[in-house]
């Protein structure tokens, strides 16, 4: 599988998306049936970290998980389901109702991805590794697997928490089942594929599309509470922020005060930190560097939602929330140690918690090689750019010579229409964005009232049940059976003005967006007759 996916149709050669990667050879120019060049992707150097997605302005990249395969094959083979911890992120005060809704449709059992977390800071504390970069984040090891197999064993040979949980499930439990991920994060196939352990990635956001396409709603499941009751194990506790940056440090601390545990998130700064910490003699290294991919932690993961619809300041608290939570349910026994770390070595194997890195390169692409690289891709940007963008090149030094006077240039007047009409195109573009806007955002109050009203619809046919018991039951109204008959028809009368009013709404919305739809396609028309001016 492809993880990262082009639409090469939508590319326009912004560079948005090589100006942000962080992967220097994951870049390449691919040339089309067509004739057309774009910037496509070199599969093999991709970490999947999805950078590009959140940058891409025309929608020309996005990614795939296995979000469709795992709903064709729930109930018709035997599947458990990790809940990866940033879940509560990604779906608030409604995460325990998506997993109860899975307990009801087919899932064979539904176990908590932070303690698989806590199983990880076990492992860490007893292995106590020193001088490495930590493992959890999929998109760093790829990136260290590409341009540092060598340096692999400075990457700590732990399994990642969802894979420790996984391992939990299928040596302690005895679930030998596949094993299906809810998680954040596009780039977790890549470890699945290489340990083995879960078959299939369901990222949050495409659940939420699932769920938004069959219509299920849970709007009206919203709870404060922090506890689920998961199956065959206990609830995981400070593991379940190990979806915030320093989630690791943080857990390591309260266990070893004395371990010198750092932290960074940010595809921005962290991979320059990893240069850093290689670059840096492994005395002089913090023990533990805790490295994230996405800036805000796995609770701001590109599989969690788009990014317009995400609130850094709520999932901080979320985070915030979570290790409230988990500190009022830690129990430590006299050495100051997490009570589970004895449940875990009476549990599980230690070796089936280390994680291999297996099939990598026989070598590190050198730094010219990714210098020459990225000079190809910047050459093939410069001749993109208009003739008077690009760089003169350097002339030698010319005698001073006294020109005679020049004839009066008129290019001016031959690029005029050009110009008129570049500007007519970049309005047209420019109204035809904020009409498509209008029309986006007037969706999902559209479909959010269709629910409305099929939901009060539901309520009177109820309510005209109740009509109809009541008067098949009762043979004559008097003093004790009128009222019960009022109470049931003003219920009715106040369902049906509801319904009235949401109708009405929906009409005036709907009359509102044929407008918007009617005038972009005015301006589609004014874009196309300003470009064929413009050739």
């Amino acid at each position: 599988m492809n993880i990262i996916e082009i639409y090469p149709a939508r590319c326009v050669n912004c560079r948005k998306c090589i100006d942000v990667c962080p992967s220097p050879l994951a870049n390449v120019i691919t040339t089309l049936d067509d004739g057309k060049q774009i910037v496509d992707i070199d599969q093999e150097k991709c970490i999947a970290c999805g950078e590009c997605i959140r940058h891409c302005e025309h929608g020309a990249r996005d990614y795939e998980d296995d979000t469709e395969k795992f709903f064709k094959d729930l109930g018709n083979r035997k599947i458990v389901i990790i809940a990866h911890p940033a879940i509560k992120a990604a779906f608030g005060k409604r995460w325990q109702a998506v997993l109860k809704w899975f307990k009801q449709n087919g899932s064979d059992g539904l176990y908590d991805g932070a303690l698989g977390a806590d199983i990880c800071t076990w492992r860490y504390y007893s292995t106590a590794p020193k001088h490495v970069i930590s493992q959890h984040c999929p998109a760093i090891v790829r990136y260290m697997e590409i341009y540092h197999p060598d340096r692999m064993d400075e990457v700590a040979p732990i399994h990642s928490p969802t894979s420790c949980e996984a391992v939990y499930i299928r040596d302690y439990v005895k679930k030998n089942y596949a094993v299906a991920a809810l998680t954040p994060c596009p780039a977790m196939k890549l470890e699945f594929e290489e340990s083995g352990h879960v078959e299939y990635n369901i990222t949050f956001k495409r659940l939420r599309e699932y769920f938004h396409r069959k219509r299920i709603d849970f709007r009206n499941t919203e709870t404060d509470s922090m506890l689920y009751d998961f199956d065959d194990q206990v609830q995981g506790v400070m593991g379940g922020i190990y979806s915030a940056p320093g989630g690791l440090r943080y857990n390591l601390a309260i266990n070893d005060p004395a371990v010198v545990a750092v932290s960074g998130d940010g595809a921005d700064t962290v991979y320059g930190e990893i240069e850093n910490f290689l670059d840096t003699d492994p005395d002089e290294r913090p023990d533990i560097f805790e490295a994230l991919s996405c800036a805000g932690g796995c609770g701001m993961g590109i599989g969690v939602c788009d990014l317009d619809e995400m609130a850094p300041l709520e999932v901080k608290k979320i985070h915030r929330k979570i290790e409230i939570d988990a500190r009022s349910r830690r129990k430590v026994s006299l050495n100051g140690l997490d009570k589970q770390f004895k449940q875990f070595e009476d549990r599980l194997n230690p070796k089936s918690l280390v994680r291999k890195f297996e099939d990598l390169p026989e070598e590190a692409p050198s730094k010219e090689m990714i210098d020459e690289h990225l000079a190809a891709l910047d050459e093939f940007f410069r001749s993109l750019a208009p003739a008077s963008e690009k760089a003169e090149p350097e002339q030698p030094p010319q005698e001073t010579v006294k020109a005679e006077p020049a004839e009066p240039v008129q290019a001016a007047a031959s690029e005029a229409p050009s110009a008129q009409s570049a500007a007519a195109i970049k309005e047209a573009a420019a109204l035809v964005s904020a009409d498509i806007a209008s029309i986006r955002g007037m969706l999902p109050d559209m479909l959010e009232g269709i629910a409305q009203s099929s939901s009060i619809a539901s309520i009177m046919e109820n309510i005209l049940i109740k009509v109809t018991d009541f008067c098949s039951s009762t043979e004559t109204l008097d003093e004790n059976s009128l009222p019960q008959l009022v109470t049931i028809l003003e219920k009715l009368k106040t369902a049906i003005a509801s319904l009235s009013f949401n109708l009405s709404d929906g009409e005036s919305r709907n009359k509102e967006l044929l407008e918007t739809a009617d005038r972009a396609a005015a301006n589609l028309e004014q874009l196309e007759a300003s470009a064929n001016a413009l050739f």
